[in-house]
């Protein structure tokens, strides 16, 4: 029983993982709320990201040392405090102050979560229960804009979720996010904390440097799969700030809602077609099928391209992280504890892409779509070097 638990309370930490993906979801509901431009709205996903180029390697480093469990009682901790700010103050800064938080605590759960599952499955199911964490990550990340479509909507009238700001009341239906997400945290923490066991807490692999990770940007395909996943992550990033600026506001999240169902379809169906088919060979049909989704996006006052353009999108972004990250580790496996760090760092591209997505948007919304068709752009000329089994 007390095993049992100790998997639901580390299921719990990946769907709260999923919680961490807010940040590219409420840059155009704050845009609106707190009537900012583009390029500051996207200062929202900004704070969110940054985080993985300046946490993930340190943590995994700190980790080493204070054991898996603690990080995740830490990395909780900061996310909690993030959701709770927002509950008790509400404004621009209070925001940024809150994602660049809740950012912090999505990275410790990612670097810890991830191997922790190993510790608590039984032998020979680490596979699957990872692949069932992962979907639960999925959820997390669904949720969310399904609560702002729903929930968030029907409660926009309550005086709760009109605060006067500069004398004039804002509507911000998506501040409901913050007490869900510190409910389902607090429950996390007491799970984590109550049953998740300390004995399997300690790492026993050698811990990944600081200067190992920069050593190894020294190698041109490492350096090239980490720009790989820094400008994809970009790209994805600019998806979610950009789709709902495309539609009216009766269905501004229906277009990330749309998105996310598509990554998380995509992501079942690539476990099913890498049975057959290689993982460079798969690389290129997903690149192949993003740029054709995100070429639709710039047909201007056509729903059913635009829709169509979201679903390719999805369907090829949704493999794009795995692929690139099993084919480096592939082609430098004794430098795989590297490679994971600054895979994980290079998410940090999630973060600078998007301010200048947000800039293109106050020109033109349908020309920001300019800035993702440029990094997938370079996900092409990666495709084709690793066809050529380049060193």
């Amino acid at each position: 029983m007390k095993k049992q638990l100790s998997l639901i309370s580390v299921f719990l930490v990946f769907l709260a993982m999923g919680f961490g993906d807010a940040a590219n979801q409420l840059v155009s509901v704050v845009k609106d709320a707190f009537q900012v431009s583009s390029f500051t709205a996207s200062f929202v996903a900004f704070c969110g990201m940054i985080m993985f180029g300046v946490l993930s390697v340190p943590t995994g480093v700190w980790q080493s040392k204070i054991g898996k469990k603690k990080m995740l009682t830490i990395g909780l901790c900061l996310f909690l405090l993030g959701a709770l700010l927002p509950i008790l103050a509400f404004n621009f800064p209070i925001i940024l102050l809150a994602v660049l938080l809740m950012g912090a605590g999505a990275t410790i759960l990612q670097v810890s979560g991830n191997p922790l599952i190993r510790d608590v499955s039984d032998e020979g199911k680490f596979s699957s229960m990872l692949s069932f964490a992962q979907s639960l990550k999925a959820i997390g990340t669904l949720s969310t804009s399904l609560i702002i479509a729903l929930v968030g909507v029907s409660l926009v009238n309550h005086a709760w979720f009109n605060p006067i700001v500069n004398g004039e009341p804002i509507y911000t239906g998506f501040r409901i996010l913050f007490p869900i997400f510190a409910v389902l945290l607090l429950i996390t923490l007491v799970m984590v904390i109550a049953f998740v066991p300390s004995n399997v807490s300690k790492s026993d692999e050698k811990p990944t440097t600081v200067g190992n990770c920069i050593r190894a940007l020294g190698n041109p395909f490492i350096l090239m799969m980490f720009l790989a996943i820094f400008f994809y992550c970009g790209a994805e990033a600019s998806m979610f700030n950009m789709i709902p600026r495309i539609f009216g506001e009766s269905v501004n999240t229906v277009g990330n809602i749309v998105l996310i169902a598509s990554l998380f379809v995509g992501r079942f169906l690539g476990g099913v077609i890498l049975r057959n088919m290689s993982a460079k060979k798969f690389l290129g049909v997903t690149v192949a099928i993003s740029i054709l989704g995100n070429l639709l996006m710039f047909v201007p006052d056509n729903a059913f391209l635009s829709w169509t353009g979201i679903a390719l999108v999805g369907f090829g972004f949704a493999n794009i992280f795995p692929l690139v990250f099993s084919i480096c580790v592939d082609h430098k496996p004794e430098m795989s504890n590297e490679i994971s760090g600054l895979m994980m760092t290079a998410i940090v591209g999630a973060a600078f892409v998007p301010l200048l997505t947000g800039a293109m948007a106050d020109v033109a919304v349908r020309l920001a779509f300019i800035v993702p068709l440029a990094c997938l752009c370079y996900l092409c000329f990666v495709t084709a070097r690793v066809s050529k089994n380049v060193e």
